[in-house]
């Protein structure tokens, strides 16, 4: 199954893992596995890709289809980024071990 965007000339494969931002004001994720906390402030989401912490104000979800994996979120969108530590435990844990 494809996820169809906005854009018709947008059709994404089904698995990948995909960011819209729309004016910092709407976004739209794929291959979301489950939200693990949020409020108005910051939405913690694990996706196929690692831990996203997604941080703003008057944050909302829109659109949530877990079977699907899909999100989407309104509000004041001001950082979004990847928790690296929580994809390579392995090599943080050696690194804080013998760092």
């Amino acid at each position: 199954m494809q996820y169809q965007a906005e854009h018709a000339s947008m059709a994404i494969p089904s698995g990948d893992h995909v960011i819209s931002l729309r004016n910092r004001k709407r976004m739209d994720l794929t291959s979301v596995k489950s939200i693990e906390r949020f409020d108005q402030e910051e939405f913690a989401v694990l996706t196929s890709q690692g831990h996203l912490s997604i941080k703003g104000d008057e944050l909302r979800i829109v659109h949530l289809d877990v079977d699907k994996g899909l999100l989407t979120l309104e509000g004041n969108v001001r950082t979004f980024q990847y928790d690296e530590e929580e994809r390579e435990p392995n090599r943080n844990f050696l690194h804080k071990l013998f760092g």
